[in-house]
């Protein structure tokens, strides 16, 4: 099995299009829960946006499993990548 990962995204509801911001190993799961609290911060009021932090071994994986994220829109690539 692959190590876990942890995977910031920005939803916009209105367009059905992700954003995966970052991506985080297993052990800073932690990291990426500030992360997501600080785009929340910097992104209140837009109320069509959803910020969440997926963790799963991929990204594949989770558009398989979340496919609500996923589902209008591809994904754009993981920026870090």
């Amino acid at each position: 099995m692959k190590a876990l990962k942890h995977f910031l995204l920005v939803y916009d509801r209105r367009t059905g299009e992700t954003d995966v911001r970052c991506e985080y190993p297993a052990s800073e799961g932690r990291a990426a829960l500030r992360a997501r609290f600080k785009l929340e911060r910097e992104l209140r009021g837009e109320h069509d946006t959803e910020i969440v932090v997926l963790t799963g071994s991929s990204l594949e994986g989770l558009r398989k499993t979340h496919s609500r994220y996923f589902g209008g829109a591809t994904g754009r690539a993981l920026a870090a990548a």
